[in-house]
């Protein structure tokens, strides 16, 4: 049996959608995989993570045996310096638990992986606790530094796998392979990939979508796990619309419900749902219409401005797992991860 703990520099970096991914990228090559959250720093979300981790793993263990320390500020202070933790030892049986019968046990680690901060010293006890082989996540930034990369993936000594940069930009592929990949490997640092920023990832569904503006789907509810990537209002002239609605694919379309004409304009170009304003019912040929295309209608009570209003923040809720993300997913870690790596630590 063997164990990949992922951790990450910073928040957000994509450690829950790599334990996904490569979870069932393994399931798909008749590995039994396993997984575990050994400490939650908001007991909440650490809930959620293993509660969907076990719905989209099809883990038979209950959620709170996939989460089973929390740890509050103090909590996390008194860990943070020499000796060993009293929760360590609720990791190590939990661990237990969750290997037997598995190939191999993805963790997903506390985040905030900078050197010598609160958070790394967590995470680093757990990996040397259980003496498994980690992964340090790194998202893009502008100002990404290789020396403070190499200072936190140092942290994890002999147990570091490797680190993976994530969501970067197609037009700073190349810098980061040129200055930031050689540096790394100077420190003797292994880049086991570089994934691109990918839209998909950062999408919503159009049912996430109408739940966060107050909206009802109309037509097509069987499409609502669509993913939208990005927003376009149609408020222009008849003339302007198809042209200006070509800019974006994958989108949804906030328009008034007395606009047939830009809704017409909508469907004929790459649009996942139209979004009508002011709770007018739209006129028949627009059902007609989007239903032959398997475009859902969301209807929404508020104005243009106030839907726009209310819209604000929804890629930022956006769940990390559904099916077709973690199927992008996995395409992407096909192409751009080194699976030889990964497969010979399983």
């Amino acid at each position: 049996m063997a164990a990949l703990y992922v951790t990450s520099m910073g928040e957000e970096a994509g450690k829950s959608a790599l334990c996904a991914g490569l979870g069932r990228r393994l399931q798909a090559e008749g590995k039994k995989v396993g997984y575990l959250k050994p400490v939650s720093i908001h007991a909440e979300r650490g809930d959620r993570d293993a509660e969907l981790m076990k719905q989209f793993l099809n883990l038979e263990e209950p959620v709170e045996s996939l989460c089973p320390v929390a740890l509050g500020a103090a909590d996390l202070a008194s860990s943070s310096g020499k000796g060993t933790p009293s929760w360590l030892k609720e990791v190590e049986k939990a661990y237990t638990g969750v290997s037997k019968g598995k190939d191999m046990v993805m963790l997903e680690g506390v985040g905030g992986f900078d050197a010598g901060s609160e958070l790394a010293q967590v995470d680093s006890k757990i990996v040397e606790a259980l003496k498994v082989k980690a992964i340090l996540i790194i998202r893009y930034q502008v100002a990404i530094e290789a020396d403070k990369i190499v200072a936190a993936a140092k942290m994890l000594g002999d147990h570091l796998l490797g680190v993976v940069i994530n969501a970067v930009p197609e037009r700073r592929m190349e810098m980061v392979k040129a200055n930031i990949v050689p540096s790394l490997e100077k420190s003797d640092i292994e880049v086991l990939g570089m994934l691109p920023e990918d839209r998909a990832l950062l999408s919503v569904t159009v049912g996430e979508l109408a739940e966060h503006i107050g909206g009802s789907i109309l037509s097509s509810q069987d499409r609502s796990d669509e993913l939208v990537e990005s927003l376009m209002v149609g408020a222009m002239s008849v003339d302007s619309a198809l042209t200006y609605l070509t800019l974006k694919p994958n989108k949804a379309v906030i328009t008034r419900s007395d606009r047939p004409d830009i809704q017409l304009a909508a469907l004929e170009t790459s649009t996942k749902c139209l979004v009508l304003t002011g709770n007018i019912a739209p006129a028949p040929n627009i059902i007609s219409r989007a239903q032959e295309f398997a475009v859902p209608i969301v209807s929404v009570d508020k104005d243009t401005p106030g839907t726009m209003a209310a819209i604000e923040g929804v890629f930022d809720k956006a769940a990390v797992y559904n099916d077709k993300k973690l199927e992008r997913m996995g395409q992407l870690l096909e192409q751009h991860l080194d699976m030889e790596a990964i497969y010979q630590a399983a």
